[in-house]
């Protein structure tokens, strides 16, 4: 005789979970993805501020324009759990980082908070596709 595997919760709040997790992790990937992209089609708005307010050294914003797609990239690849708590792990460095530079840059005061309102969508990614892992859903 063959047993079932069944899940624990409910089925609405599993499937609003796993729509949450999708949704924005979407977000989170489109967003490195995008300026993934802006980094490496030399945009100038980009670059300015990546230069001239942050600091960076031209030759590093390709390899940043790299990393951040990817970073996003990697968010999208289903079923492989290592990579994506590295791909977590390496945003959470990167946004500190980028917190840090705002911080010690000039520019508006909600400037120096995107790094922190991108942390926080890429933290409540993270939460959600751990719940939906523990729930033996999958994305």
């Amino acid at each position: 005789m063959k047993t079932q595997q069944t899940i624990d919760k409910s089925e609405p709040s599993g499937r609003a979970t796993q729509i949450a997790a999708m949704l924005i992790t979407g977000i989170v990937a489109f967003t490195w993805l995008y300026f993934g992209r802006l980094y490496l089609i030399h945009d100038p708005g980009e670059w300015q501020i990546a230069n001239q307010q942050l600091g960076y050294p031209l030759y590093i914003i390709p390899l940043i324009g790299v990393t951040h797609i990817l970073g996003g990239a990697g968010l999208l690849i289903p079923n492989v759990p290592r990579l994506t708590e590295w791909v977590y792990a390496g945003f959470a460095a990167t946004l500190l980082l980028a917190f840090y530079s705002q911080l010690n840059s000039g520019g508006s005061t909600w400037d120096k908070f995107d790094p922190i309102l991108v942390m926080a969508f890429a933290f409540a990614s993270y939460v959600l596709r751990r719940s939906m892992r523990a729930n033996r859903w999958s994305i």
